[in-house]
Order: structure tokens, then C-alpha cells, then sequence
């Protein structure tokens, strides 16, 4: 029979080839033996204890320690990883109770007192924790643990610089420590130094380059520089070689959405979640992927599920539940108020106050009115595009404007945009708080914030009040909620449709002439197709495309029955998605022969010919265009709309009708298909009633920036007095 010492040896061994149950049962089997506590018995409870908490088993590694701990009452090295059980299954309060009885045998082992810090992160006594690990750091000079712990104790209070530099004490007391590497990368990059982040990375040793962590940091840095491609390469080896790390799921299927790669990112997360079923972050990010993919149910359903385990909501959780919410109807007005309302006052009890009276405030009499506008989207994108046309029109003599980019593309619109501000700073980077306070400096008598709930918007600053009025406009469809927000901009027939939580959410300010306008001095020349049939088409995201949608568009297509239907994504560009599409249209009814879809095309220029190609516009609902039923009506095609509930399902309403075209708005889906019945008898569209509508466009509110500019101006000066009476 096998000694308890050959026991132990084959355990071991089989613990380090990965055959856990054969090693499961070794130990086991060293432990039955009536000498264990003179013989290998603690080494095998402290290794069965790591295996079993290797496997995520760890209520029942929580009896096995409080089982071996009784016999083995003074080992400290078994006390401290029955502590990490603990902490991992989120029970503080025994953890603390071990840690206790572990420093009345050894008052001064570092060890229990580094343990006892991190509890104290764990239930989010920062304050405390850093005191803590601030003085073992002092005694303990070249420990390069206890300065890792401070470092991530400083960044959870919000503390990068700070962070930063207890990280590269870590790495001074322990070179090659992967884990001191790859935070430094990671702080440099929070802290907007990518530069300094890519030349500490190339400073790195081969091997410490080479270890996961570093690995993983470096692709963080180059997703921040917007290398996806790269970063996605690298965190697809990284899921391979570690897939127990739940980030580089995450990461990498954030890049494959960058890539519009939806179907692809989908089923990284389910791949993640096969090893992380619990993980939140993973569950919510398929929850967003799988609303991307039109299936808003299940992903809301994803999004609740993961909400419910957080102690508080964070704004990323905000931000996609906002969204789904309101963008699909899929949580009444009511309930997303008072999501967003509690997060609010969370976050407010983070800061310290209203920050604008902190700064000296000169009177308005006698100098412009200071204006910032933030976004992520001072650049090619809708937003920057729709705002263009404000910056170059505003009154400079009576507004200085600040543009307040936290975006990470820069491109020659965010150049012109920015020679149309008096003052361009970048938020990108930085803390709530500090943004805020940065923000403050400025002495802004306006703020209006254009992203409402979109990523990277930085919403939450305007919790901190860094301005004394704050406004939402242009960037979301619907109220933010939040009590900082003073008023939301917009027009009658935007507002029209709103239930009463919505009008209530903030005070309504109406635009006259309508609350964008649509400007492009570079359109293509316009043309038409005369060797096709009659086509409807939708350049929407194919995520609009809802049961509903499918069921409308259906609807008009079996009302014109020698049409054809053409629909434009830019998530076509995976065959998958594709294919789902054609599967929906399949099963609502519609021939296969008689749905066209058209893959992504590289190039505004290009995108905007693909118009000829189609004679009259469809708007989804319940969410509706902007920027496509823009485009539609500028390229000289009509375009078929419901004036639905909502800001949401009122956008091209609003296009409509202060572009002059009410004739082409519905009231309710039976009037829409006999609107686009009577547009498809007319036949295909030839370029001279497309020319005829652009310049009906052109000449309209719609296009008409010094009329808009000249209204928000009228706003901010209105509202800036009320503060300063």
C-alpha cells in the first residue's frame, strides 16, 4: 500500500498535469489516514483547498477549511488561503473573524495584516485600507505585494496619479512581477499617456512582455488607440491561452463590436460565460449584443439579470439599460426615472457638491455667454455632423463656445469642428469628479451635453454640477431624468408624443423651426436606376428592424407586389447577420427573390449613392431615423414615416415636418402603407423629382443653421439670466 508520502508526491504531480480529479482524490485520500497531523496532512489541505477553489467550489473549500483549520488551528499559510475562499465567495464577516483569531497567535505577521486590508477593500473602507497598507508599505519598504494593494486600493478611491506611483514602487521591489507591469500600462493608459504606456511597454524584458497580464494590457492600449483589429488578434490568443480571465472575453468581444462584428461578439460571450457563468460584466455584455442582433427581449432580460447582483449600479449598467429601455419601449417611463434617479444620488455622494459656485462668477453683462457642448462624438459621426452647422452659425460676438471632446477618433470633421470653437479641451480621461472640476474652471454659464445615454458620453459629470445650467440635446432620443439636467432641447412635433413621466423628466424647451438641421456642402450628384424594379429600402441598423418593423415592412410590400425592398446595414458585414435578416423577411411572408441586402460599402460618398438605389425610404419603429431619413430626403427620395410615441418614435417626424413634407407622415400603420402604396404607384423614382425634393430640403428649416443656432442662443441667454436674477 502506498505511503501517505507517496500519496502526497503522485497528488502533487497530478495537480500540476491538470487532472484534478485524480489529484481530488489523492489528497483526500491523505487525509483519511488516521496520522494526518503527523505526517502530510496540512500540505494536502492547503492544496485541496486551492483546487477546489480553483474550480469555483467554494462554499464547499469554505467547510473543508473550517473542517482542517480545527486540527491545524496555528498554520497561518492555511488560515490565509481559507481567507481567500472566503473573500471570493463574499463572505467578509468570517474572513475577518480568521484573520483575527490568525494575529492573536501572530501579532505581527504581515501576511494577516495585508489580508485584513483587503478586506477592507472588499467592503469598500477605502479610506481605512489605504491608511492601512500606507503604513505597511513604510515598514515593508521592498514588499512589492503590499504596494500592488495600495496601488489598487488608490485607484479604487479614484486616485490614478497616485496609483500609479505605488504600482512602480511594486515593479522597483519586484522587476519582474507581470502584475506591477501590466497596471502600470493600464494607469498610463486611464490617464490618457498612451505614448508613455507604449514606450513602458517596449521597456518591458522578453518574458515579462510575453506574460498574460502584460498581454492583456497591451491590448487595452491598443483598443484605447483604436488598433481593434491588433487588439482583437491578440485577446483571441489570450482567451485561448487564459480563458479563466473574464476581461479578455470581454475584451475581445468589445473590439469585435467595434468591428460591427455583432454575430462574432455574441458568441465570444457565450463562450466566456461557459466559463464564468456568474460573471455580470459578461452577462450584460451579452445582453447588449444580443439587443444589437434585434433580440431586445432576451437582452434586456440579460441586462435585468445582471443589474440585480451589483450592489450599485455603475454607469455603463445605466447607460445600456437606458437605452434598451427607451430606445425599444421596453421599460415604462416611470421605472427609468427612477433607475436613473438612484444612481444620481449614488454618484452625487461620491463629490462635494455643486462645483460651479466654487468658482468666481462675472456678471453677463458686458461679455459673451460661455457655452460648452460635450460629447464623444465631436467628429464624423451623427452628432458631430448635426452640430456642425450650430458652431459655424453662432453669434460670436455674443457666445464663446468651449468644445468638450471625450472621444477617442479624431478626424477632419473634429478638426473643423474645433476651428469653430473658441476653446477645445480633451475629457477623455480622468475621474468623474476630476472632469468636473476641470469643467468648473472653465466658469461656463451653459452646459449641453449630447449623448445622453451613448457610450463614453461622461453623463455622469454633470452630476458633479460643473455648470449652472445644464441641458441634454441633439445626441439622445429620450430625457436623461436626472435632476442636474435643467432642460432638454427640442421642438413641438418632437416633444408631441411623449407620455407624462417624460414630460415631467425635465423642462421641455422647443426649438422653433425644428431641433437640428441637416447640412452637407459635399452630396453626390444625384441619379437614377431605370433597369430595376420599384424599390423600398431602409439604410437603418439592422438592430431597428424589430418584430414590428418586419411585420409594417411586410405590410407595404404585399400591398405593392412587384416591388422590391432593399435594406442597408452597416452590421452586413458579416454574413451571419445577413442571413438572419433573410430569415426574418422569410418567415413574416416575403419571397427571398424580392428582398435585396446590401453589404457596407467604405466612404460617405459611396454610402450616399447607394440612395439610387432605392425610390422611397421606410422608418422602423418603434425606434426610428435621423441621420438615414436626413440623408433620404437630401438624396432626393421620399420617406415614409409613423408619428409614434415618444421622442423616439417622433425623429423623422420631426424631419418631416419642418422639412415640408407632412404629406409623407403617418398617423398609424394603416396610413403609412397606403402612403407608400401611393408613392410606388408613381413608378421609380427618375433624378428630376429627386433633384426637385433636395432642393425643397435645401430651402427649408431643415437646412437652415443660423435659424437653429440663433434659437439655442435665445435659450442659453434666457436661461443663464434666470440663474444669475
Amino acid at each position: 500500500m502506498a505511503t501517505d508520502a507517496q500519496s502526497m508526491n503522485a497528488a502533487v504531480l497530478a495537480h500540476e498535469r491538470g487532472q484534478l480529479a485524480d489529484a481530488e482524490q489523492l489528497y483526500r485520500r491523505v487525509l483519511a489516514t488516521p496520522d494526518t497531523a503527523q505526517g502530510c496532512g496540512v500540505e494536502a489541505a492547503i492544496n485541496l483547498g486551492a483546487l477546489l477553489r480553483s474550480q469555483g467550489r467554494l462554499q464547499e473549500g469554505k467547510t473543508h477549511y473550517e473542517h482542517w483549520l480545527s486540527l491545524f488551528h496555528d498554520n497561518i499559510t492555511l488560515r490565509l488561503n481559507g481567507v481567500n475562499c472566503l473573500r471570493e465567495l463574499g463572505d467578509v464577516a468570517t474572513a475577518q473573524r480568521w484573520i483575527a483569531e490568525g494575529l492573536q497567535l501572530d501579532p505581527e505577521h504581515i501576511g494577516l495584516h495585508q489580508a485584513l486590508a483587503r478586506t477592507l477593500i472588499d467592503q469598500a473602507d477605502l479610506n481605512q485600507a489605504v491608511a492601512m497598507l500606507q503604513q505597511l508599505c513604510q515598514k515593508h519598504q521592498e514588499d512589492g505585494g503590499l504596494w500592488l494593494d495600495l496601488g489598487l486600493a488608490l485607484h479604487k478611491t479614484g486616485e490614478p496619479r497616485q496609483a500609479l506611483e505605488a504600482f512602480t514602487r511594486a515593479a522597483a521591489a519586484a522587476p519582474n512581477d507581470p502584475r506591477a507591469a501590466a497596471n502600470r500600462v493600464t494607469l498610463l493608459k486611464e490617464l490618457g499617456e498612451l505614448e508613455q504606456g507604449e514606450i513602458l511597454l517596449g521597456s518591458f524584458p522578453t518574458d515579462l512582455r510575453g506574460h498574460v497580464d502584460v498581454r492583456g494590457a497591451a491590448a487595452l492600449l491598443a483598443m484605447e488607440q483604436q488598433r481593434m483589429v491588433e487588439a482583437e488578434a491578440e485577446l483571441a490568443a489570450l482567451c485561448l491561452i487564459a480563458p479563466g480571465q473574464a476581461l479578455h472575453w470581454l475584451n475581445r468581444a468589445a473590439c469585435l463590436r467595434s468591428l460591427k462584428r455583432y454575430m462574432a461578439a455574441a458568441r465570444v460571450l457565450k463562450q466566456g460565460l461557459q466559463w464564468h457563468p456568474e460573471h455580470r460584466k459578461l452577462q450584460e455584455a451579452l445582453g447588449q449584443a444580443l439587443a444589437e442582433l434585434g433580440h431586445q427581449g432576451p437582452g434586456l432580460a440579460l441586462l435585468l439579470q445582471a443589474a440585480k447582483g451589483m450592489d450599485e449600479l455603475d454607469s455603463v449598467s445605466l447607460i445600456n439599460l437606458q437605452f434598451l429601455g427607451a430606445g425599444y419601449r421596453l421599460i415604462a417611463a416611470p421605472q427609468l426615472a427612477s433607475m436613473a434617479q438612484t444612481w444620481e444620488t449614488q454618484q452625487q455622494q461620491k463629490g462635494v457638491g455643486p462645483l460651479w459656485p466654487d468658482t468666481l462668477r462675472t456678471p453677463l453683462h458686458g461679455r459673451r455667454l460661455r457655452v460648452g457642448y460635450l460629447s464623444a462624438d465631436l467628429c464624423n459621426h451623427p452628432v458631430g455632423r448635426f452640430l456642425r452647422p450650430v458652431l459655424e452659425h453662432h453669434n460670436r460676438n455674443a457666445i464663446e463656445v468651449w468644445g468638450l471632446s471625450c472621444g477617442s477618433h479624431k478626424d477632419a470633421m473634429q478638426e473643423h469642428l474645433s476651428r469653430h470653437c473658441d476653446h477645445w479641451l480633451d475629457v477623455r480621461f480622468g475621474s468623474d469628479l476630476e472632469v468636473a472640476r476641470v469643467i468648473a474652471d472653465q466658469q461656463l454659464d451653459v452646459l449641453v451635453e449630447l449623448g445622453g445615454y451613448t457610450g463614453q458620453s461622461r453623463l455622469s459629470v454633470l452630476v458633479h454640477r460643473p455648470a449652472p445650467v445644464q441641458l441634454s440635446y441633439l445626441g439622445y432620443f429620450a430625457p436623461t431624468y436626472l435632476r442636474c439636467v435643467d432642460g432638454w432641447l427640442g421642438d413641438r412635433a418632437l416633444f408631441a408624443g411623449l407620455e407624462a413621466a417624460d414630460q415631467d423628466a425635465h423642462q421641455l424647451l422647443e426649438l422653433d423651426g425644428g431641433y437640428m438641421v441637416y447640412h452637407d456642402d459635399q452630396l453626390p450628384h444625384l441619379h437614377s436606376q431605370s433597369d430595376r424594379p420599384f424599390r423600398f429600402g431602409s439604410f437603418n441598423h439592422s438592430r431597428k428592424l424589430t418584430a414590428a418593423t418586419v411585420e409594417l415592412f411586410c405590410r407595404v410590400m404585399e400591398a405593392t407586389p412587384t416591388a422590391e425592398l432593399l435594406l442597408k446595414s452597416i452590421s452586413f458585414v458579416e454574413a451571419e447577420e445577413r442571413q438572419r435578416i433573410q430569415q426574418l423577411f422569410t418567415k413574416a411572408g416575403l419571397a427571398p427573390e424580392r428582398l435585396v441586402l446590401m453589404p457596407w460599402v467604405e466612404g460617405r460618398k459611396q454610402h450616399l449613392d447607394c440612395y439610387a438605389s432605392i425610390d422611397v425610404a421606410l422608418d422602423p419603429l418603434p425606434y426610428g431615423g435621423a441621420t438615414t431619413s436626413c440623408e433620404a430626403l437630401a438624396m432626393g427620395v421620399p420617406l415614409v414615416s409613423v408619428a409614434g410615441a415618444g421622442m423616439v418614435g417622433r425623429l423623422s417626424a420631426s424631419i418631416l415636418v419642418h422639412s415640408g413634407h407632412t404629406q409623407w407622415l403617418a398617423e398609424d400603420a394603416d396610413a403609412y402603407v397606403g402612403i407608400a402604396a401611393e408613392l410606388a404607384a408613381q413608378g421609380p423614382r427618375t433624378t428630376g423629382p429627386r433633384e426637385q425634393l433636395r432642393h425643397a430640403v435645401q430651402s427649408s428649416a431643415l437646412a437652415d443653421g443660423r435659424r437653429l443656432a440663433k434659437e439655442l442662443e435665445r435659450h442659453y441667454l434666457d436661461l443663464a439670466a434666470q440663474v444669475r436674477a
